[in-house]
C-alpha cells in the first residue's frame, strides 16, 4: 500500500493536516525562504522528518509550529519567499 501526503511548509504559521499530494508542475518557478527583516537566507525551523522508502529521501513529517529563527539576526523572524534564477 502507498500513501503519498503532502508536506507542510514549516515556514508557515497557519498550518493545515495533511492532504493527499498533487502533481506539481516540475517546470514551476523556483522559490527560497528569506527572512523578512534582513533578507538573509540563513534561516532555522525546527522538524520532523521522516525516511521514504519508495523516494529514498528523508521527507518532513511535521514541524513544531514554533517561529523561524534568522542565525543573521539572531532572532526569530517572518519569511518572505523570492523567486530563485
Amino acid at each position: 500500500m502507498k500513501h503519498t501526503w503532502s508536506l507542510l511548509n514549516p515556514f508557515s504559521q497557519h498550518q493545515e493536516p495533511a492532504k493527499p499530494a498533487r502533481v506539481v508542475n516540475p517546470r514551476a518557478s523556483r522559490s527560497t525562504p528569506v527572512c523578512s527583516a534582513c533578507q538573509s537566507d540563513d534561516i532555522i525551523a525546527h522538524a520532523t522528518v521522516q525516511w521514504s522508502n519508495e523516494s529514498q529521501e528523508w521527507e518532513l513529517a511535521s514541524t513544531f509550529g514554533q517561529p523561524a529563527h534568522c542565525n543573521h539576526c539572531n532572532g526569530i523572524c517572518d519569511i518572505t519567499w523570492l523567486p530563485l534564477n
